[in-house]
């Protein structure tokens, strides 16, 4: 006697192979296999810190399939290169793409903390922060005294000097005086 398998199970674990066989085959397609190419190549630069290059090859994932993943690592890209702007902008478009990600709460704190970093850097460019009111603050010129600035050592280095090549000149004796001057001679 044989036994028979209940038919909903023959047909399920029929229609589960006619599903996967279009997946096994859409794998191996040219853009895939060129998407995975340029990941890779990313994966690489992006580990050696050639963050522009690596940028450059997840591009050409993306173009050659546009998994959402690739944005992810574009927006790294951008972060690591300082473009804070475009790497929002990956980040923002990754989510919308794949709005259920494992990581989307890191992801939008991601964005939060580039946002700030953004205004940061804007605010400070646009407006010059003015100074609290009060009393000015002593600047280093005048925190420290006169004996510990530059000027005031060079002017007694000058002087010792000065000083001491004119008692040298004056108590060095001088040749003997005669009618007929002196004869110089050069070469000795």
């Amino acid at each position: 006697m044989t036994a028979r398998l209940p038919r909903w199970i023959v047909l399920l674990a029929l229609g589960l192979a006619v599903a996967a066989a279009p997946r096994t085959a859409r794998a191996d397609d040219p853009a895939t296999r060129a998407a995975k190419r340029h990941f890779d190549r990313g994966e690489k630069l992006f580990a050696l810190g050639k963050f522009d290059l690596a940028l450059d090859e997840y591009q050409k994932a993306f173009d050659a399939k546009p998994i959402p993943d690739f944005l992810f690592n574009i927006g790294q890209c951008y972060r690591n290169l300082g473009d804070l702007e475009q790497a929002v902008f990956s980040f923002k478009k990754y989510l919308k793409l794949e709005p259920d990600a494992p990581n989307k709460d890191a992801v939008d704190k991601l964005i939060d903390e580039l946002d700030e970093q953004i205004a940061k850097q804007n605010g400070q460019k646009l407006v010059e922060r003015p100074s609290p009111p009060g009393p000015e603050p002593p600047t280093a010129a005048e925190e420290s005294p006169f004996y510990k600035k530059w000027w005031f050592w060079t002017g007694v280095a000058a002087i010792g000097i000065a000083g001491g090549v004119g008692i040298y000149a004056a108590s060095r004796p001088s040749p003997p005086g005669t009618t007929l001057g002196n004869i110089i001679e050069f070469g000795k």
